[in-house]
């Protein structure tokens, strides 16, 4: 019987699948081709007849392996989501993302980020010579990023840094798929795909000629150099014959750019393009690359590869190996249980953080589904006016944060029994330190990624706002680190997390019943992320750093791995109330779980924008609160919350009118209290409804729901019309001043140039173009006299301020 014949058998009986059948006989005619090479017709079919039938044996066995793991990790998901206490729906949405109680559930966000932080610690320090500065990356670190690829295909460039970044993306690889393939992922990984094909479907289509001429030729031209070995048919799993050649690179083309009839999710699980050892496939892919796909890109590419690896891992260790068949599988179930609440229960609240219809938005955010691009066109121009906005108004996005993130910070820590003086402590040594010692032992021990690796795959403060073409993005993300809210981010993140393992090292000493009275709070969070007494103990034996005086406990050094993992997870879903960031809960209800380009994933993220930190204050410290048991426990943390962001607020406000140009605020009236609450972001959703009250910037309400796209739409409408009606009336026209005044608002800057670029660029030009510029002037200083109380202490129309600011005005004279 034939080895076509022996499997075509096995399929039919049912001892194999279709797939593993294909994928049997494609290994069979390549085996066949590699021992032709070598031996006779007759040995190398025996040989290859041999391969096949081990490798079949292989896969029934791990076929079998893997559907046992897939009932297991769904009988466990399904588990957690029926004994939930707080209901179905809720027992699944603690699994993707964080609790919205407090309860401890592992969930895939988490995981995700543990795993991520694994990953960048392997990759080591010289990372961080990747880091881009503020411009971006230098020419010689994008050079050396190519030497990574020369090197992954074999070629010794001479650049030690490249050479290691390769030999540890090889780690990480190794890593990735063994950790995979032990959650039950079922996939044969294929040494000569070496690095990902992420093409372009966007630049395919540009670069590509018309139909994919140019794309093809260049292919072709490839192959011919031998910079491609060969083409792989993706249906058939096996490599294409010469005669199709033409056909399967127009299938590519349409695969990538989602033309006749493709999906235009063409990578990462399409591969056509096998690159040859050596210089060769090196500098092919190099070229095609930077034509097609992430063009300078490479650590970003790398990364961003890494970064899905992470994420695939946490959702098939969480959920299940086929994650998607299990969410599929309980949508009905979560839809039916709502079927059977109350009108009452309907309208509650948290209704808009937790529902079957959030489980599905919250899932396409986690498996990508919700960062892709459909419309390109669309996505491009809203998310550019996404990107101005972004550069336009978050100048002082820095004066809020400080203050911001040092009371919840502060109250994350109180929470969990940490002294606060510890993160001071933590936050003057980082910074006497410039943060380089307390990076690289942090990234150690697994608690927080390398800056470099975190930006190049694409992590920002406000992920969703930066968007659109290239050059909007580059300006965006640059005044969001200009200003420095990057940095403050990650040295808060860190600080805390290594400040939390510094909590842990003081308390290693107690047994878990001495730490219940000596640190209740510390012991709740223990039991909180289920970490029993014996696991405690377990934890307890890990070496403790000392480092200049100061002791961490060594996370990554916990005998248990799984310990060591739910340990880190549960520091970092505590770290999210401390600098609070947008976790996948969030992301979905600013993407609405749609992609790029749709008309729901636009208007979305546009009427969404800024609002991500309220959702998160929301999500995180008003649910703490509110989830407490009694009256008693609520006021608790309650009153320390609403007083603290009083002073949160009340400090940025003040911040901002010095560095604006105006005297502080009267802080006896309250007008100014009632700001102060908004502004800290206290009343989370609501905050942003009542502080746009106390805000004149002559926008209609439909403009303020519509978010800062709604400004932009109506300021172009306005510049565009009154003018128009002006010119019917027989009226002057003044093009100029209201080009001066949009123009004013839509410079990008930062906190500490707005002033200046006011007074010395804008004010003079509508001195220029504004017959009744003095009157103007003199109008801005009357309302805001009239608004609250406040003078400018650099005037507008004044090249030089007069005065220094009156610190006195704190209070009504």
């Amino acid at each position: 019987m034939s080895v076509s014949e022996c499997v075509i058998k096995l399929v039919q009986t049912g001892k194999i699948t279709k797939a593993l059948g294909d994928e049997a006989m494609a290994l069979y005619e390549r085996s066949r081709g590699e021992y032709a090479k070598h031996m006779g017709p007759a040995e190398a079919d025996a040989a290859a007849a041999l391969a096949t039938a081990r490798s079949m044996e292989a896969g029934a066995k791990r076929m079998k392996n893997d559907v046992a793991k897939q009932a297991i990790g769904f009988a466990n998901f399904e588990r957690t989501m029926l004994e939930h206490p707080d209901g179905p729906i809720a027992g699944v949405m603690d699994q993707l993302t964080q609790s919205l109680r407090s309860r401890g559930t592992r969930n895939v966000d988490a995981v995700r980020e543990d795993i991520w932080n694994q990953i960048a610690g392997r990759f080591g320090d010289s990372m961080e010579k990747y880091a881009p500065g503020l411009l971006g990356a230098t020419r010689a670190q994008i050079d050396s990023a190519k030497n990574i690829v020369r090197e992954i295909f074999g070629v010794q460039t001479g650049d030690n840094l490249a050479a290691g970044a390769a030999k540890s993306f090889a780690d990480v690889r190794t890593y990735g798929e063994d950790r995979a393939r032990a959650a039950g992922k079922n996939f044969e990984p294929n040494e000569n795909w070496r690095v990902p094909q992420p093409w372009n479907s966007e630049q395919v289509r540009k670069a590509g000629g018309k139909e994919g001429a140019d794309f093809i030729a260049d292919f072709k031209e490839a192959l011919s150099s031998g910079g491609i070995a060969r083409l792989w048919d993706t249906r058939k799993n096996a490599p294409a014959s010469q005669a199709e050649t033409d056909f399967i690179l127009k299938r590519a083309y349409a695969d990538i750019t989602g033309t006749g009839g493709g999906t235009g999710t063409f990578s990462p699980t399409q591969r056509t393009f096998e690159f040859a050892d050596g210089a060769a496939g090196a500098e092919a892919w190099l070229k095609l690359q930077g034509k097609y796909g992430a063009g300078d890109n490479v650590m970003g590419l790398l990364t961003g590869h890494m970064n899905k690896m992470a994420s695939e891992i946490a959702l098939a260790e969480v959920i299940a190996p086929n994650h998607r068949a299990a969410i599929a599988a309980v949508i009905p179930r979560l839809k039916a249980a709502e079927a059977q609440l109350s009108t009452g229960q309907r309208l509650n609240p948290v209704r808009m953080l937790e529902s079957a219809k959030m489980v599905e938005k919250t899932y396409a955010v986690l498996n990508g589904s919700a960062n892709a691009v459909e419309g390109p066109l669309m996505a491009g121009i809203l998310g550019g006016l996404r990107s101005i906005s972004t550069a336009a108004q978050l100048k002082g996005a820095i004066l809020s944060a400080i203050p911001g993130d040092s009371v919840t910070a502060g109250l994350a820590a109180n929470f969990n029994g940490m002294p606060v003086g510890r993160l001071i402590s933590g936050v003057i040594r980082d910074i006497g330190q410039s943060g380089a010692e307390a990076k690289s032992l942090a990234a150690r021990m697994h608690l927080t990624a390398h800056s470099a690796m975190d930006f190049n795959h694409g992590y920002r403060f406000f992920q969703d706002q930066v968007a659109g073409p290239a050059q909007l993005r580059f300006m965006a993300t640059t005044v969001v680190r200009a200003q420095g809210l990057q940095a403050w981010t990650e040295m808060m993140k860190r600080v805390f997390s290594m400040e939390f393992t510094g909590h842990l090292a003081d308390h290693v000493h107690l047994p878990f019943a001495d730490l219940q009275g000596a640190n209740k709070p510390l012991a709740n969070f223990l039991e909180r992320y289920g970490i029993s007494p014996a696991e405690w103990d377990t934890i307890r034996a890990a070496p403790v750093l000392d480092t200049n005086g100061t002791k961490f406990l060594d996370t990554s050094a916990i005998a248990d791995q799984r310990l060591g993992e739910k340990l880190r997870t549960g520091i970092i879903q505590e770290r999210r109330f401390a600098v609070l960031e947008p976790d996948s809960r969030s992301r979905a209800i600013t993407t609405g779980g749609q992609p790029q380009g749709t008309f729901l994933g636009e208007l979305n993220r546009n009427i969404a924008m800024f609002k991500s930190f309220s959702i998160t204050m929301a999500a995180t410290h008003l649910m703490r609160i509110f989830s407490q048991q009694t009256w008693g426990e609520m006021a608790k943390i309650g009153l320390p919350f609403m007083m603290m962001h009083f002073l949160a607020g009340a400090a940025a406000i003040q911040a901002k009118n010095l560095f604006y140009g105006k005297d502080p605020q009267a802080m006896d009236t309250p007008k100014f209290w009632l700001q102060s609450l908004a502004q800290g972001g206290g009343l989370g959703v609501y905050g942003d409804v009542l502080n746009s009250a106390f805000t004149r910037n002559g926008r209609s309400p439909l403009a303020e729901a519509g978010g800062p796209i709604g400004g932009i739409v109506e300021d172009a409408l306005k510049l565009s019309s009154s003018q128009v009606r002006k010119l019917y009336e027989g009226k002057d026209t003044n093009l100029a001043t209201e080009l001066t005044r949009v123009g004013r608002r839509y410079t990008p800057g930062t906190f500490y140039s707005k002033l200046a670029v006011d007074r010395l660029l804008w004010d003079n030009i509508q001195e220029l173009v504004d017959p009744d510029y003095r009157g103007s002037f003199r109008r801005m200083e009357e309302t805001l006299k009239k608004d609250t109380g406040q003078q400018f202490w650099w005037s507008p129309g004044d090249n030089t301020p007069a005065r220094g600011p009156n610190l006195g005005a704190v209070r009504t004279q």
